[in-house]
């Protein structure tokens, strides 16, 4: 049986052999590691012991030079009646004492254990005034002459290591004095991370520690006996010594060996890791290091993925020859089947190229009838827009007639009036009758003209165009409407508001929106309309809206609102082509329309238009 060419027995043969690679390489990396590690906690347990001892050598001799104080002789040999003034000056020595050296506290006790002077008198943690005959360093130190003890303050519950040395007065103790020496900045230093350092006193409890979740915690079990001394001492300040949960795994060497403890990073889980240790400068002590073995894992991770990449890589190597010779044995057997095929190619490209020719030639035919589809339909859509302008000056045209015959009833009084003028031979009246009727001619000819323009059909060059003309070209169309039917027009557009278009589509398009408006308030109280322009977040546009107080348009009607004979208006007054045109010119422009309803009520109808070039605005001059 073979799989990808290859023989059973030597994907066996490559497994097995995968696996006493892998297996002797995860090994290889485990113990140099692990060898890495010891050297590691082995250096460290050097720095930690020395420090350590260098913390209690500062320390050690302090009492000592305490009690050779004649101040602090004569105070307890006054004892228990001391003048007032060498208490203070003991205190205030004290005081001065403590801060030089950087200690918690230093005291002065006197036989019965009753400390009598200190150096934190005048606060209100002070000791003046406790009894520590309790305490094992008062103890030692009247017995043996000095003392050492570790424990937590009954005052102010922090925990330090104690220094004691006896007075002696006539080869006799009368006194003590003491220094406490706080711990927290011996376990600042030691804080490395990855690894957890301990100090453990002689009854197996963790005094100091860099994970401060296991201080006070025992690392073997506390005899009864233990439990009576360490109540008696106060050493722990009453508090209930419990057993910190651990369990020895095996030796690694002599020096170190493997346990399971609480993971210091994510409580409620345990870890592996490697614990070496050795015995403090402190009697009695040891001093105990935890190594994460996280590392050696990881090297083991990367000795695996060496060896799998190893193998993968020639497994890949050897799959690839063997499809390499499976290819050139295709490729020769392709090549004979190309052959064959490329002699029926030939004649199949002989019969498809006639096919092509013919079908092209059939294809520029149809190009050029579609051209000219295309000339015939925008001549169309221009034929259609100017019917629309042609619609829209009939539906104007009563309007233009009242408009026109005012002034021409008017031009008719002026010039009789002007002949009977003439008649009296008063020719100043008669002149300025003359002047009138000038003015009322020019006037004319503006509306006409306006109306010449709007009607001429249009080009299509599209140039830049001030909408402010635009605009006032089309309300002067309308301006006799808007004031017959006393609407209230608001042209809010910015001086200089240039745009590109097409002029006379332009005012078409304007022409169109604004006869709309005018239909859409023709029925209501109010009437406003509004026309504005403003530029939009984007530069290069400008939008622009006709808005109205009208009733707005129909949901149904909205959404159809641009096609060919869609309209709101009665039968009769309305094809529903103008805003299918206006789309158009429009869409013509390289703009975009739109139409809303207004939350106040109304419709707005709103472009956005292409600001000007300046080669556009050139072409428009």
């Amino acid at each position: 049986m073979k799989i990808s060419g290859i023989p059973l027995w030597g994907w066996m043969a490559a497994a097995a052999l995968y696996v006493g690679v892998a297996a002797a390489a995860v090994e290889f990396a485990w113990d140099r590691s692990i060898d890495a590690l010891v050297e590691i906690g082995a250096h460290r347990l050097d720095l930690y012991a020395a420090s350590l001892g260098s913390e209690l050598g500062r320390y050690e001799m302090m009492p000592s030079i305490v009690a050779r104080q004649e101040s602090v002789r004569a105070l307890l040999s006054a004892m228990p009646h001391p003048p007032a003034g060498l208490l203070q000056t003991v205190n205030t020595y004290l005081d001065a004492v403590n801060r030089e050296a950087g200690s918690v506290a230093v005291d002065v006790i006197d036989q019965h254990g009753l400390v009598v002077a200190a150096s934190n008198w005048n606060r209100p943690e002070s000791f003046v005034g406790t009894n520590v005959s309790y305490r094992p360093y008062f103890q030692d130190a009247l017995a043996h002459g000095s003392g050492r003890f570790f424990g937590i303050g009954t005052n102010t519950g922090m925990p330090g290591l104690y220094f004691a040395s006896a007075v002696r007065e006539d080869g006799g103790p009368i006194g003590a004095t003491a220094v406490k020496v706080s711990v927290d900045a011996l376990e600042s230093a030691w804080r490395v991370p990855g690894v957890a350092a301990m100090v453990i006193d002689s009854n197996g409890v963790i005094v100091i520690s860099t994970v401060p979740a296991w201080k006070f915690t025992s690392l073997r079990p506390i005899t009864a006996q233990q439990q009576r001394q360490i109540q008696a001492s106060r050493q722990y300040a009453g508090r209930s010594v419990e057993a910190l949960p651990h369990r020895r795994l095996g030796d690694w060497d002599t020096s170190a060996w493997f346990a399971r403890f609480p993971d210091w990073g994510r409580p409620g889980h345990e870890r592996r890791y490697l614990a070496m240790s050795r015995t403090a400068p402190q009697a009695g002590d040891s001093i105990m290091i935890l190594l994460d073995v996280s590392s050696a894992r990881r090297q083991q991770q990367i000795a695996l993925a060496f060896v799998t990449g190893g193998f993968l890589i020639i497994g890949l190597y050897c799959l690839y020859a063997i499809q390499r010779r499976r290819a050139i044995a295709e490729k020769l057997r392709a090549q004979d089947a190309l052959r064959r095929a490329n002699d029926r190619l030939e004649i199949t490209v002989r019969e498809r190229t006639a096919a092509l020719t013919q079908a092209n030639e059939r294809m520029r035919e149809e190009i050029v009838e579609r051209t000219r589809t295309e000339q015939l339909l925008r001549d169309s859509q221009q034929e259609v827009v100017h019917a629309g302008k042609l619609a829209v000056l009939g539906q104007m045209a009563a309007g233009l007639t009242h408009e026109l015959n005012q002034p021409l009833v008017a031009i008719k009084t002026l010039c009789d009036n002007a002949r009977t003028f003439f008649e009296r031979n008063q020719p100043a009246p008669a002149i300025g009758n003359l002047e009138r009727i000038s003015r009322l001619v020019d006037s004319m000819a503006i509306l006409t003209s306006e109306l010449k323009t709007f009607a001429r059909k249009p080009e299509f060059e599209r140039v830049a165009v001030s909408l402010n003309e635009a605009v006032a070209h089309a309300v002067l169309i309308y301006e006799a409407r808007i004031r017959d039917e006393q609407v209230q027009l608001d042209v809010l557009i910015p001086a200089g508001t240039t745009i590109c278009a097409e002029p006379s589509q332009l005012q078409q398009v304007i022409v169109n929106l604004l006869g709309n408006a005018l239909d859409a308030v023709a029925d209501q109280d109010k009437r406003v309309i509004a026309i504005e322009a403003s530029r939009t977040e984007r530069p290069s546009r400008v939008r622009f809206t006709v808005s109205d107080s009208g009733a707005g348009i129909a949901p149904e009607v909205l959404a159809h609102l641009f096609e060919p004979f869609v309209t709101t208006k009665p039968r009769g007054r309305g094809l529903g082509l103008g805003l299918a045109i206006t789309s158009r010119l429009v869409d013509g422009f390289g703009a975009r329309i739109s139409a809303a309803n207004r939350p106040n009520g109304g419709a707005q109808f709103t472009i956005e238009f292409s600001v000007a070039t300046e080669q556009e605005a050139a072409n428009g001059r």
